[in-house]
């Protein structure tokens, strides 16, 4: 069961992180994917491993609106994520999940 709360408080952590520094850190993408395989492994439902996802396609979006210096694709994905940030705190942590062998 910690190894579902950590997958879940993984995700959140990279959310926070990215909204702390206002912009994507390095190695920020990386916990990203591994958080997803996590929860994949630990059977998570699909409609959470789907928003976490979604998150990671926005981080990316997010870091390459930076590299091009395209301001109001920025804005518009911070409010994306910020959407995607309230999804995922609004999905409750299963009770139980079953490793994959």
């Amino acid at each position: 069961m910690e190894e579902v709360h950590e997958s879940y408080g993984a995700v959140y952590r990279v959310i926070r992180e990215a909204n702390l520094s206002g912009y994507i850190t390095p190695g920020l993408r990386g916990r990203m994917y591994q958080a997803i395989d996590d929860l994949k492994s630990l059977r998570a439902p699909a409609d959470h491993i789907s928003i976490a996802e979604r998150i990671s396609v926005k981080l990316h979006a997010l870091e390459w609106a930076a590299l091009r210096r395209d301001d109001k694709r920025r804005m518009a994905d911070w409010q994306s994520l910020g959407a995607l940030e309230e999804q995922w705190l609004s999905a409750p942590v299963p009770r139980s999940s079953v490793p994959r062998s």
